[in-house]
């Protein structure tokens, strides 16, 4: 059982009837799970010996949506925290300590919408601040790292959770290479440097907007920027008419195949193409 099925099941038995009569629309948990998934995949850091993401994951949400979750605030936040720990699990990250899920309101952000900050604490960090209880939103601010906002939702039949906008990267397994790992794209200049982007799917496009696969926050990025895919055993990159280009290799392209050490440019951002293990 994949871990968004699991995490719907396991929700749904926490809270029964309440469940189904609730979120027949609007906002769905399983949203949230999927955000907090592609949080984790876009905002890695490369340690010595390990990559690691982000612990604490704050949504912001409107006070209709956060309404609707307070009657079981603590078992969303707990299973949403579950999907973080497996996921990280499963990619092999880590974290610098326990995963925890904040939730927070306010009143600038749409029904059906939300944003969600993640940051990395380590226990003692946790420890001095005072974290407070999990149904309460932390009191101090979270870095100012980019938004993920979906769409707002569409209703649903009463047995089917909505699909935001967004496109988590659940479906394809991750894509081989000749060394039978997935390779990844490393910031070395610009707004996202030291991130780094896994590309765990066939095809990935990247962009400012939300729903790109890969999130940039660079303001020379346009919303469609371009688009990495593989094709057999080797990856290319297109630029998707872009207003700053993509070079290769110092190189500007259209079109180009892209190998183990080179430097792509998207926008202001210099990425490596590297291939992990």
């Amino acid at each position: 059982m994949s871990i968004l099925r699991d995490f719907e099941k396991r929700l749904e038995g926490a809270v029964e009837g309440f469940f189904a009569r609730a979120f027949r629309s609007g906002l769905q948990p399983v949203e949230l799970a999927k955000a907090v998934q592609r949080y984790e995949g876009n905002y890695q850091q490369v340690g010595v010996d390990a990559v690691f993401v982000p612990n604490v994951y704050r949504f912001t949400l409107s006070p209709t949506d956060l309404e609707r979750f307070s009657g079981f605030t603590r078992s969303l936040q707990r299973e949403l925290a579950d999907v973080a720990r497996r996921t990280a699990d499963e990619k092999g990250w880590r974290t610098h300590g326990p995963i925890r899920i904040e939730f927070e309101r306010s009143e600038e952000i749409r029904v059906g919408t939300f944003e969600l900050r993640g940051k990395t604490e380590t226990p003692g960090q946790a420890a001095a601040a005072g974290v407070p209880s999990p149904s309460q939103p932390a009191p101090a601010p979270l870095p100012a790292e980019p938004v993920f906002q979906p769409a707002p939702a569409t209703p649903a039949a009463p047995a089917t959770p909505t699909a935001p906008a967004p496109a988590v990267p659940t479906g394809p397994e991750p894509a081989a290479t000749a060394a039978g790992t997935a390779p990844v794209l490393r910031a070395v200049q610009g707004s996202d440097t030291g991130k780094v982007f896994t590309l765990d799917r066939p095809q990935l496009v990247i962009g400012r907007l939300p729903d790109c696969d890969i999130t940039l926050t660079g303001a020379a990025v346009s919303r469609r920027h371009a688009r990495v895919q593989q094709e057999g055993s080797r990856w290319t990159i297109t630029d998707l008419g872009s207003t700053n280009g993509v070079r290769v290799n110092a190189q500007p392209i259209q079109v180009s195949e892209i190998k183990p050490g080179d430097r792509v440019e998207v926008g202001d951002i210099t990425f490596t193409f590297l291939l992990t293990g």
